[in-house]
């Protein structure tokens, strides 16, 4: 078995190891917003009722908002392809960012992050290609404002960096990867493009992979951070590690049937670790 082949399981607090810049296990954010990722997995029948009763709540909310109010809160948002599937709701539009991860339309109102399924969106009378501009936009003008604290994490000589924000959205900026970097870690070398993880929907972990160093680091850490962080953070997103190259997402890791983790690096990621891709 290679260096890189297969992670443990999660461990548990008291085996994880002692790092700076970063809790253990990341704190709820201070402006918590409530939506449908906040419900428990797998989705009962008596979850889903309520997940009805929250959509009807919102109805009222929805309903009175003019055109510009409903532009100014439609915003687009990455979530995991199982969760929102599994809701029975109804999110036929939804596209692939990622290997298990969706981009959605959600509206982001002062009392809760409303995710919209097929009805509302048809309901709307919009065009889906209009409506997922304007979500984009409105997003990426939220990167552009919205706080969030970046800082290296390190297990002895090894490191990645973390990413937290209150915003439900932070998870989503990796929609514009490339530009959040650039914007949160402007000198590093990317030539070699990230490794991210979406552990829950307020953190991403992201690893420049410039040189051979930061490929194993990233390899190393990005894995085992993003499994610990998903199954201990609020509103769990992806436990999957990603590698980002001139907007190609490859995914990196599949789960095996014991909860364990392998992770095959990316071909560019092999080369610059000079190892050569084995047939078969």
């Amino acid at each position: 078995m290679g260096l890189f082949d297969r992670f443990k399981a999660p461990r548990t607090q008291e085996d994880a190891p002692v790092a700076s810049g970063v809790p253990e296990a990341p704190a709820a954010p201070a402006h918590h917003v409530p939506d449908i990722d906040d419900e428990p997995g797998p989705f009962s029948d008596s979850v889903r009722e309520h997940l009805e009763r929250l959509t009807a709540a919102a109805d009222a909310d929805i309903a009175s908002l003019d055109p510009g109010a409903f532009d100014a809160a439609l915003t687009s948002r990455l979530v995991s392809a199982e969760r929102i599937h599994s809701t029975g709701l109804g999110f036929t539009y939804a596209s692939r960012f990622a290997d298990h991860v969706h981009e959605v339309l959600t509206l982001d109102l002062p009392s809760a992050v409303v995710t919209l399924p097929d009805s509302r969106v048809a309901e709307s009378g919009r065009r889906l290609p209009s409506l997922i501009n304007r979500g984009r936009t409105n997003l990426l003008e939220l990167l552009e404002t919205a706080p969030v604290d970046v800082d290296r994490v390190t297990e002895g000589r090894r490191g990645l960096w973390t990413v937290i924000g209150d915003t439900p959205y932070t998870a989503s900026f990796a929609r514009f990867l490339n530009d959040a970097a650039h914007r949160w870690l402007p000198d590093v070398d990317d030539r070699n493009g990230w490794v991210f993880a979406l552990p829950y929907r307020h953190a991403i972990l992201l690893q420049p992979c410039g040189t051979a160093a930061e490929v194993r680091d990233a390899l190393e850490l990005v894995p085992d951070w993003a499994q610990r962080m998903h199954a201990d953070g609020i509103s769990p997103l992806s436990k999957h590690t990603y590698h980002w190259v001139d907007r190609q997402i490859t995914c990196l890791t599949t789960e095996n049937e014991d909860g364990t983790m392998s992770v095959r690096p990316s071909e560019m990621l092999e080369q610059v670790l000079g190892l050569g891709r084995r047939a078969g």
